[in-house]
């Protein structure tokens, strides 16, 4: 009669535990980058594609992700001689872009801003300077952006886009996947004082 309970009982205990397995699973948290389209940057083109998105939607391990570790950035001369009494631009480099970033991104979702609307970047080709054909390890590309930060502190904020030309460096991995490890700052042409550089803009997060 024990071993009839017993066995009863062992049956019970198999039969609720099995149960579990037919609940409902909690959903997993989707992941920040599924909300951006994203490419593996197997070409410099396309680092500079996935940078847009990254900033634009806000996900610091993405925008990240289009840097080397050894990356550094370079303010414009001008900038560093007419603000540097303000601004820190000297030793920028990931760890220093990455905070940066950071800064910026939390300071943009309390903005009050729309949030489809807190970040817009514009990277377009510079056609004296074109994109190498196929690069090899390393290249060099030039971009003229503009840069928007709603509420973007002092220099920032919709109404006064950061608008420059970068002069960008990357080199490209044992995969084939290519960073950036350089960017150089330039004033716009004709510049006037009425836009400042994403460099300046960056410094006052920094």
């Amino acid at each position: 009669m024990k071993y009839i309970l017993f066995a009863v009982v062992l049956l019970g205990s198999i039969i609720l535990v099995s149960c579990s397995f037919f609940d409902p699973r909690d959903p997993a948290d989707p992941d920040p980058g599924d909300d951006i389209p994203w490419q593996q940057p197997f070409a410099p083109s396309t680092v500079m594609l996935n940078l847009e998105n990254a900033l634009e939607g806000r996900f610091i391990h993405l925008s990240m992700a289009c840097f080397d570790a050894s990356y550094e950035f370079l303010a414009d001369p001008a900038d560093t001689s007419e603000f540097g009494g303000s601004w820190d631009f000297h030793d920028w480099d990931y760890d220093v872009e990455q905070n940066t970033l950071m800064n910026i991104f939390a300071a943009v979702v309390g903005s009050g801003y729309p949030d489809d609307s807190l970040i817009s970047v514009t990277l377009n080709y510079v056609s004296e300077y074109p994109d190498p054909a196929a690069p090899a390890d390393s290249a060099e590309i030039w971009r003229d952006y503009e840069i928007v930060i709603a509420g973007g502190g002092e220099y920032g904020g919709w109404d006064r886009p950061a608008v420059g030309r970068a002069r960008v460096k990357m080199i490209e991995d044992e995969y084939g996947l290519w960073s950036i490890i350089s960017w150089q700052d330039f004033r716009p042409e004709g510049y006037s004082g009425e836009n400042y550089t994403w460099g300046v803009v960056k410094a006052t997060y920094r």
